[in-house]
Order: C-alpha cells, then sequence, then structure tokens
C-alpha cells in the first residue's frame, strides 16, 4: 500500500483533466454546495475508473448515513474482479457516525492501491479527524456556488456541455429570470437544449418563448416597469407573478439587482465610458446598456438609495415569514417607483 498526496487546490478543470487522461489517484475528497458540477465530475470520475463490463463486482455506493462502515472497509480492502481497480464511494459524508468515520480512517492513512475510494459532501466539519485525514491525503476539489459576476461564465459552460452557445442577451435573461442557483439554471439550459433542437444557438427569443409563457419575460416587464417607476403597471405584473405562485423572496432578490445595476449605471454614466466598456462593468450584455442608462435617469441617488433600502427591509420582513407578502410587495413597489423614504 502507498501513501497519497494531498493536492488541496486542485480545481474542477484539473480534475477533469486528470480523468481525461486515465489518471486515478487512491483518494477524492469532492465537496461542496454546488452539486450540479460536483455529481458531474463524480460521474466522470466513476465512467473512467470504472471498467463497464464489470461494473456490478467493482462498484459500490455507500451513503454516511446508513452507512455499514465494516462493509464498506471490506469492499475497499478486497481486490478487483477482472479489473485493473474497484472503486467505493461514501456519499454525504456529513452524516457518518463518528464511530463510522473512525473505522475509515486506517484506509484514508493508508489507501489501497487497486481501489479509488472517493467521498462526496455538501460541508465539511474541519473537527473532525476524517475530514483532516482526508484533506491531507486525498485528491480534494471544492464545488462552490458560482459568484454573480461568474454565471455568465457559468452558463456558457453548462451550455457548451450540452452542445449549444448561448447568445450573451440570452444568458443575461435566463439568470434575471431564473435566478443565480446552479441546479434551477442547469435545468432550464437542459429544456432550452430540448427546445432548440438541432439548432446550435440559444436565442434570446428562445428564453422568451421556451416553456410556455416565459417566466423570464415576465421578470423582465416587472423590472422595466419598476426601473421606469411606472407603477400601475409593475404591480400588474406583480400580481401576476404573485397569482402563478412565483416566489416573494425571489421577486426581491431580482428587483435588489437590477436596483444595484441602476445605481452602478447613474455612477459610471459620467465618465463617458464607451458602451462595450460600461457592459463589460456592469457585468450586462452591450444590448441592455442602454436600457438600463435610460432607467437609471429616471431616478436621482438619493432615490436609489431609498430603493434599495426599501427593498432590504422587504427581504428581512419575508424571510421572517411575513404573513402578508402580497401587501409588502405591493407596499414595497410603490416605495421603489416614488423613491420615497423608507
Amino acid at each position: 500500500m502507498a501513501k497519497s498526496r494531498a493536492r488541496s487546490g486542485n480545481s474542477h478543470d484539473r480534475l477533469t483533466a486528470q480523468i481525461k487522461r486515465g489518471e486515478f489517484a487512491p483518494l477524492y475528497l469532492l465537496h461542496g454546495s454546488e452539486n450540479v458540477t460536483r455529481d458531474e465530475s463524480l460521474k466522470a470520475l466513476l465512467d473512467a475508473a470504472v471498467d463497464p463490463a464489470s461494473r456490478a463486482f467493482n462498484l459500490d455506493i455507500f451513503h454516511g448515513e446508513d452507512m455499514d462502515a465494516a462493509d464498506a472497509v471490506s469492499r475497499a480492502s478486497a481486490f478487483p474482479m477482472m479489473a485493473a481497480r474497484r472503486v467505493v464511494v461514501v456519499k454525504r459524508l456529513e452524516r457518518l457516525r463518528d464511530a463510522d468515520a473512525r473505522a475509515l480512517l486506517p484506509l484514508i492513512d493508508d489507501p489501497v492501491e487497486t481501489t479509488v475510494l472517493v467521498f462526496t459532501a455538501d460541508k465539511l466539519d474541519g473537527r473532525k479527524k476524517l475530514t483532516a485525514a482526508l484533506r491531507k491525503n486525498a485528491v480534494s476539489v471544492e464545488f462552490k456556488p458560482p459568484y454573480e459576476n461568474e454565471l455568465p461564465q457559468w452558463i456558457r459552460r453548462r451550455a457548451a456541455a450540452l452542445s449549444k452557445r448561448i447568445e450573451p442577451e440570452a444568458a443575461h435573461m435566463l439568470h434575471l429570470g431564473t435566478g443565480s442557483n446552479p441546479g434551477e439554471l442547469a435545468s432550464e439550459l437542459e429544456k432550452l437544449a430540448i427546445y432548440t433542437n438541432e439548432r446550435d444557438t440559444i436565442t434570446r427569443d428562445d428564453v422568451v418563448q421556451a416553456g410556455g409563457a416565459s417566466r423570464s419575460a415576465t421578470v423582465f416587464e416587472l423590472a422595466d416597469a419598476v426601473g421606469q417607476r411606472k407603477t400601475g403597471d409593475a404591480l400588474n405584473v406583480l400580481h401576476r407573478l404573485l397569482d402563478r405562485g412565483d416566489s416573494p423572496v425571489a421577486i426581491v432578490a431580482m428587483l435588489i439587482r437590477h436596483v444595484g445595476i441602476l445605481r452602478k449605471a447613474r455612477w459610471l454614466r459620467n465618465y463617458g465610458l464607451p458602451r462595450s466598456e460600461m457592459a463589460v462593468k456592469l457585468r450586462v450584455p452591450p444590448f441592455f446598456v442602454s436600457g438600463y442608462l435610460d432607467q437609471a435617469a429616471r431616478f436621482d441617488e438619493q432615490n436609489l438609495w431609498h430603493a434599495f433600502e426599501a427593498l432590504l427591509n422587504a427581504d428581512n420582513r419575508l424571510k421572517s415569514h411575513s404573513r402578508a407578502p402580497a401587501a409588502t410587495l405591493t407596499q414595497l413597489i410603490c416605495r421603489v417607483c416614488s423613491g420615497a423614504a423608507v
């Protein structure tokens, strides 16, 4: 048996490259709350490391909350059958009982050369000995949700994995309409891939039309009505969103993002930047810059600050399980459009 070397700095891209080259370490720790990419990395690892012809004999998957540690250790220590290696996966590591974690420590400290042992977790407890041992000995890759400014690139990469190219305007609309949750964005992209069929490009119109009635289009209607300070129009769209069951918290989150862009656009317009550079700084496609500048000009700095303050207050109230979300949002729209102080 040989010691494995920890490489905690490994990125997802480096792991992918290693898998494609057929290079496998004895120990892997795939952790983090961005489980869309994490689960795909696990699948790619299993597909490459396990011989399909002997998969039934050489692949074992356990779950932390109901794992028999003795069985897991036995299978991880066994020689592969008619193959170069066997693979043992322990999912939901954070739910592992302390006694079972202790039973696994010898395998972490002295891994079996013919076994690839993989652990996955949403969240790690740094106080646990097993966590410390894995960080020391395993190839560790953390899968973090993309930051707001990383989402356009994340969306493009997800589309490329589906053999699609997505236009910047379409990616922006998808983000605004769906939110920042990677799982929901991945699901919407899969729907768009099916909707566009043999076409290789996802357009703005595809995002509007796919999935019937287009949630994204309605979300844009609300953002535009608020940005243009059209209270009546904004309230009409708001009630349509609520009637079809949209989350009040998600509506507020979208408006916080929109008002944040307007505040930045108002500040940037004084610098005489070209539209392309302004689009980069606002992190929006150039196609949308004129609309944001027009809306930003309808507010003064104090109006936008009051709007932002009202949005944060509404967010806190809704998250404290307010029993009147419709009333809270109605009052919010009136305040944001008027620019009145809270």
